[in-house]
């Protein structure tokens, strides 16, 4: 049996990612959500767009996590992922 993923419409899945409605908006259309961050995932349904909560989850899983500013800009410096 496939599991089913609550779906978020566009202002819930900008909530749980802490960015605006707006943003996230943009971001269907310019593909990334940030400079250099692909935005994630979504379902077009007629008019409705949806976001999984389990993409949303993976999609955050992904990003590059740090513990201070120093190793974020390290990174970013290097090109490294």
């Amino acid at each position: 049996m496939n599991k089913v993923s609550k779906l978020l419409n566009n202002a819930e899945a900008a909530k749980f990612l802490g960015v605006s409605p707006d943003m996230l908006r943009l971001s269907r259309c310019t593909g990334e959500l940030f400079k250099g961050v692909p935005a994630p995932k979504f379902f077009k349904l007629g008019a409705a767009i949806r976001y999984s909560q389990e993409n949303l989850d993976n999609w955050l899983s992904d990003k590059l996590q740090f513990q201070n500013n120093a190793e974020a800009q390290t990174t970013r410096s290097t090109g490294a992922e």
